[in-house]
């Protein structure tokens, strides 16, 4: 017989985390609730074992299995059913899709391919595969992925991610809570922010006082979902990243997928040429909110790129 669904004190973690090598992502996730499974792509999490808070399991001791989407997906189907886990981690998603891109531009360059489109539809399937697989699990899951410091055009330091923004914005629809974990280089200090949230509390940064994450999943937890806290729901302001602005878009509904509401993102970037990030952020929102308002599908593909009606459409990798 069914039963009555009945609301839990908190959502699944379906979460992400990233941030710059030594941030202690992985010793992050062996804080996650146990058992846990452990996609293991960039062979290291062994290292966390004695951190853990509960028992870790491998999901193969061959490497390349923690690596390729396909047989993830076949040893989660075969193996997870009935083992007790309740929480897989990606560590990393860098070390899956990094692979994928790099052969996709070596074709390129050398001309091995004649179809720039289809030279990287490999990696969007990876990626859609990964996602029905493992959110699909019924378990808790945390996604990693590694950023690291590059100049823009302006010669400034910025942070970027080392997987495409158009994929970001893909796994966004399988996440509720997206967090960033930074060092304070004087004094050695971790934190966490909480930079998104879809139905709770966002924008909070929380100490890491007791060391070695302990505990910060519950409190995180705690705070994002605070009585009477609900900011998910709210109209935005403001953005964390380009990408974090292109998946709000994406998820309004007036963009036919993640690629087309990044080309509209780019093309209201050149249309306003906004002289900070305050002004792009306004002028995206309207944009996207004129299209919610006339409740019409976005029309604006920008000129960039021909369409091809039967295949994605290529992307910039800028990591």
């Amino acid at each position: 017989m069914f039963q009555k669904m009945t609301k839990p004190q908190y959502p699944p973690r379906q979460w992400a985390v990233y941030g710059d090598a030594g941030a202690g992502k992985s010793h992050f996730a062996s804080q996650m609730r146990g058992p846990a499974l452990v996609i293991d792509s960039d062979g290291r999490f062994t290292e966390q074992i004695d951190n853990a808070t509960g028992d870790i399991y491998q999901l193969s001791e061959h490497h390349t299995d923690n690596t390729d989407a396909d047989r993830i997906a076949t040893l989660l189907r075969s193996n997870l059913p009935g083992s007790g886990v309740r929480t897989i981690v990606v560590d990393s998603l860098t070390a899956i899709l990094r692979p994928i891109i790099n052969a996709a531009l070596s074709d390129i360059d050398h001309e091995r391919v004649k179809n720039k489109v289809g030279a990287f539809r490999s990696k969007a399937m990876t990626m859609s595969l990964l996602q029905d697989s493992i959110t699909g699990s019924g378990c808790d899951v945390l996604w990693i992925w590694h950023t690291h410091e590059s100049r823009d055009q302006n010669g400034k330091l910025v942070q970027r991610a080392s997987i495409p923004q158009t994929e970001l914005v893909r796994l966004r629809r399988s996440l509720n809570v997206i967090l960033k974990l930074e060092v304070d280089q004087n004094t050695d200090q971790r934190s966490v922010l909480v930079e998104w949230a879809r139905n709770g509390k966002s924008g909070m940064r929380m100490i890491d006082e007791a060391g070695g994450w302990r505990d910060m999943p519950e409190m995180i937890e705690a705070a994002i979902y605070a009585a009477g806290v609900t900011d998910g729901d709210k109209a935005p302001t403001s953005f964390g990243s380009p990408a974090d602005a292109i998946a709000w878009g994406f998820e309004q509904g007036v963009f036919r997928d993640a690629i087309h509401a990044e080309r509209s993102y780019e093309k209201c970037k050149r249309e306003h040429n906004p002289k900070s990030a305050a002004q792009m952020w306004t002028a995206w929102i309207a944009k996207v909110q004129s299209y919610k308002d006339a409740s019409e599908m976005a029309d604006d593909d920008g000129p960039e790129i021909t369409k091809q009606p039967s295949t994605p459409t290529p992307e910039l990798v800028t990591a």
